[in-house]
C-alpha cells in the first residue's frame, strides 16, 4: 500500500466512512459503507526508480495478493453486471465481459459473474444496479484511468453495489485490442489504455483484492498502476489465482 502520511491511501483503497447512506430491505439506516479504488498511471505516481530496481525482476509466479475480508454473499452468485455503452470505443461490451470471465475461469474458484444487458445509468451511485461504464471523472479524481467504488454492509462485510468507471476525459483514450492463446493478432496501442486490460485489474477490485505496489507485484493482474498499451493484466498471475482462491 502507498501511505501518503500516517493514514491517508491513496490509488488503492480509499475508505470512506460516510454515516447514512440508505435503508434497504434487512439492513439498518448507516450500515453501509463504501470503498474506492482509485487506477492511477504508472508515471503520475511513481513509486519504483529503475536505477534502485531491487533484483530479482519481477514475474506473474509472484504468490503475494491482499485481501479486505469484504465479499460477496453465496446467496448473491451469480453476481449480475451490466454495461454502459455511452463513450466506449467500438467492442467494449466484449472487452468488459472477458475480463470478468477470466476470473471466473480460474479452475479452484466457484466465482460466478452474469451479463444482464445495457446499463443506462454512470457512475458510482447506491442503486443496486452493478455497472460499468465510461464518464469523465478527471475533475472528481485528477489523473485516474478509471476508478471502482464498492459498497458493503459494515456488519456481515457482504457487499451490496459495485461500480466501475473509466475515464472518458482528454487524454483518456481507448481501445480494445485483439488477442487469441495469449497472444495479440495486433500490437496494442500505445497511445491508448486496452480496455479488457484495466477492466480485469478493476474486476479483482469487484472481488475484494486490493491494489500491489511492491517492485516485485508488476507482473499480477492486481498491480497498482496501469500504462497506456498494456496488456499483461488480461491474464492472472499466481498470487491473483491465490487471492480468489482463498475468497470464493
Amino acid at each position: 500500500m502507498r501511505k501518503i502520511g500516517l493514514g491517508i491511501l491513496i490509488g488503492i483503497v480509499v475508505l470512506a466512512l460516510s454515516g447514512v447512506v440508505a435503508a434497504v430491505p434487512n439492513q439498518t439506516p448507516g450500515e453501509i459503507d463504501k470503498i474506492v479504488f482509485i487506477h492511477y498511471p504508472q508515471g503520475n505516481v511513481p513509486y519504483w526508480s529503475p536505477a534502485k530496481a531491487p533484483a530479482p525482476a519481477p514475474t506473474d509466479q509472484d504468490t503475494t495478493y491482499k485481501y479486505t475480508g469484504i465479499h460477496w454473499a453465496i446467496s448473491s452468485l451469480p453476481v449480475g453486471y451490466r454495461i454502459n455503452p455511452s463513450d466506449a470505443p467500438s467492442g467494449a461490451g466484449a472487452a468488459v465481459k472477458s475480463s470478468f470471465q477470466t476470473w471466473e475461469d480460474e479452475e479452484n474458484s466457484s466465482m460466478d459473474f452474469k451479463y444482464l444487458g445495457a446499463a443506462t445509468s454512470v457512475g458510482s451511485n447506491l442503486d443496486y444496479q452493478n455497472v460499468v461504464s465510461w464518464q469523465d471523472i478527471t475533475s472528481q479524481y485528477p489523473g485516474a484511468i478509471a476508478v471502482t467504488v464498492v459498497w458493503y454492509y459494515r456488519g456481515s462485510k457482504e457487499i451490496a453495489d459495485v461500480d466501475t468507471v473509466m475515464n472518458s476525459g482528454s487524454g483518456f483514450d481507448w481501445s480494445v485490442n485483439t488477442c487469441t492463446d495469449d497472444k495479440c493478432e495486433k500490437p496494442a496501442n500505445v497511445s491508448s489504455y486496452d480496455v479488457q486490460n484495466i477492466m480485469t485489474h478493476e474486476a479483482g477490485h469487484w472481488l475484494m483484492l486490493l491494489d500491489l505496489y511492491q517492485w516485485k507485484t508488476q507482473k499480477l493482474t492486481m498491480y497498482g498502476y496501469g500504462a497506456k498499451g498494456e496488456l499483461q493484466k488480461r491474464t492472472l498471475g499466481l498470487g491473483d489465482e491465490l487471492g480468489i482462491d482463498r475468497i470464493y
